[in-house]
């Protein structure tokens, strides 16, 4: 499977910077577990949201994603973003949008039917066939995720201008 990702402008900041990450029991097992010390875990009902500690890569980052072809959900879900996602008696509602700061986006970017079945089919899998699964496109989340994550940057650059 090839990584359309490593001709990226900005060398996958994305997996270079990894904050938020939704991944199940499974995908955390499979491919997490065995290096916790690398990231900071918190579980969310059925879900984990992970982080890198420090702001580091993904500890499956060596120049390149080592586990590419067997990526978490999230990961392939990429440049749609998994927002919020809420449990209930028997349910669990989910939002997704597309703003990201990938420069590729306009060439990785599906049609949102493809987003909305990987994540229902992700969340299935996750809470159980018994659960009912509903899922948005959020086009308030993109513009807010949007507006953070420029400020995010900008942040960064005026710290870092102010240390050099």
């Amino acid at each position: 499977m090839s990584n359309p990702c490593l001709k990226c402008p900005t060398d996958q900041s994305c997996c270079r910077e990894l904050h938020g990450l939704k991944i199940n029991e499974a995908e955390y097992t499979r491919l997490f577990a065995g290096k916790s010390d690398h990231l900071t875990v918190s579980r969310k009902g059925n879900l984990y949201e992970i982080s890198s500690l420090g702001n580091g890569p993904c500890p499956n980052w060596d120049q390149q994603c080592q586990v590419y072809g067997n990526r978490p959900m999230d990961c392939d879900l990429y440049p749609y973003t998994m927002g919020n996602v809420f449990e209930g008696d028997g349910e669990v509602y989910a939002t997704y949008h597309s703003r990201t700061e990938c420069p590729l986006t306009a060439e990785l970017l599906g049609p949102r039917e493809n987003a909305e079945a990987m994540i229902r089919k992700f969340l299935t899998e996750t809470y159980g066939e018994h659960c009912k699964v509903t899922v948005r496109y959020d086009e308030g989340a993109a513009r807010l995720y949007h507006l953070a994550r420029r400020a995010a940057a900008k942040a960064k650059r005026l710290l870092v201008g102010e240390k050099a």
